[in-house]
């Protein structure tokens, strides 16, 4: 499908001093002077890391029970990436042999869920009681293991560690192969919960370890506010995605029941905002996302090309400017515009069935908030 954002984009910067930031404050470096520290930035990575795999298998388990085989593919070599991923940034804090242990336990665990998956959605029990055992009995000892010897983490809470990871990913395969959107939704927020705090917990273990290489507080305010604020940003982008898939195939009650955890993830978002810039910012960062939220939403659920331009336009002429300039006002230069491009695109290619290639547009748009949540922070290229 031909991309449409060009035919409004002129209007952006002529219209991005529009929006009401008056009153807002500036940030308080010294707050949060530790948010740009090694060991923040550690953190950040192994929970946006960790949690991306939750909604990578979120992601994964729908395409399975739409039969959509083309997007499954495409999630399921995100789903390696990622693994590698965080395989390779243990690698780099741990040393190589015990990056390539946790390695090799970790993708064993991606091919025992995908095992599950498969067997949820087909209905074969034994296949999936199978796939449960090989879960509980290899795959949690052993990344239990990899993670607990080098990082002095006691062997009882990592395999806590992976067994609540398990649980929780479990429970949100179990909701897509039963088209329980409202639980699903929930569910994949609670398993992103669980993904993120192992990811927080492997990066402190990380850097009590290695001191000199990782200096700073990983568990302090600043670390875990940079990567609750990261975080929530990575989660809004993937929540985000799932809600204009379901508005642009026609799924309603799957479109409903996404827009309601998008809001609950927004409230997230608004109160990392508000301990940066006040009450004040957290709040408008509220409505102004929201906005945001709308017109894509509106884009994706478009039955014509005259609908869409309506859309695409609200989106260019008043929700991005006002994004863009709500960001100014806290001296946070952005380029909101080019997160409503990929976003676009992502809809775009949604609407074309484009499977093939979505996964990776997918990420981009990810990453592309997270730069905002980074500079938010005053850490450019976090």
């Amino acid at each position: 499908m031909v991309k449409l954002l060009a035919a409004c984009a002129a209007g952006v910067m002529c219209l991005a001093s529009c929006a009401n930031t008056t009153g807002l404050p500036t940030p308080s470096p010294s707050g949060h002077a530790d948010a740009g520290s090694a060991a923040a930035g550690l953190r950040a990575r192994m929970v946006l890391l960790t949690g991306e795999h939750t909604y990578v298998i979120a992601k994964l388990a729908v395409a399975a029970a739409e039969g959509r085989k083309d997007e499954y593919a495409a999630y399921a070599s995100l789903l390696i990436l990622v693994s590698d991923d965080l395989s390779t940034q243990l690698g780099r804090s741990i040393g190589e042999t015990q990056g390539a242990k946790f390695r090799t336990a970790w993708l064993l665990g991606d091919s025992f869920f995908v095992d599950y998956m498969v067997a949820a959605t087909t209905r074969q029990q034994d296949m999936a009681d199978a796939a449960m055992v090989n879960l509980t009995n290899t795959y949690v000892p052993q990344t239990a293991l990899a993670i607990s010897s080098p990082l002095n983490i006691s062997m009882s809470t990592a395999t806590r560690l992976m067994s609540d990871n398990l649980a929780a990913t479990k429970q949100l395969i179990d909701d897509a192969a039963a088209g329980t959107p409202t639980a699903f939704y929930n569910d994949a927020r609670g398993g992103y919960t669980k993904s993120t705090a192992m990811g927080g917990a492997l990066a402190e273990g990380v850097a009590w370890k290695f001191p000199d290489k990782y200096p700073g507080d990983a568990a302090g305010s600043g670390a875990r506010l940079r990567a609750q604020l990261d975080a929530a940003m990575q989660e809004h982008a993937y929540l985000l995605s799932m809600a204009t898939d379901a508005a642009a195939t026609g799924a309603t009650t799957d479109a409903g029941s996404a827009a309601g955890v998008l809001q609950a993830n927004l409230d997230d978002m608004s109160r990392a905002i508000a301990a940066v810039f006040g009450s004040q910012a957290g709040s408008q960062a509220v409505q102004l996302w929201g906005d945001e939220d709308r017109s894509f939403m509106a884009y994706a659920a478009a039955g014509d090309d005259s609908a869409r331009t309506t859309a695409l336009s609200r989106l260019n002429q008043s929700s991005t400017p006002a994004l863009k300039a709500f960001l100014s006002g806290l001296q946070v230069t952005a380029d909101v515009a080019a997160v409503t491009h990929q976003t676009i695109g992502v809809i775009d290619d949604q609407r074309a069935k484009s499977y093939g290639v979505i996964a990776a547009e997918d990420r981009e748009s990810a990453a592309l908030l997270v730069s905002i949540g980074d500079l938010m922070l005053g850490v450019p290229g976090g």
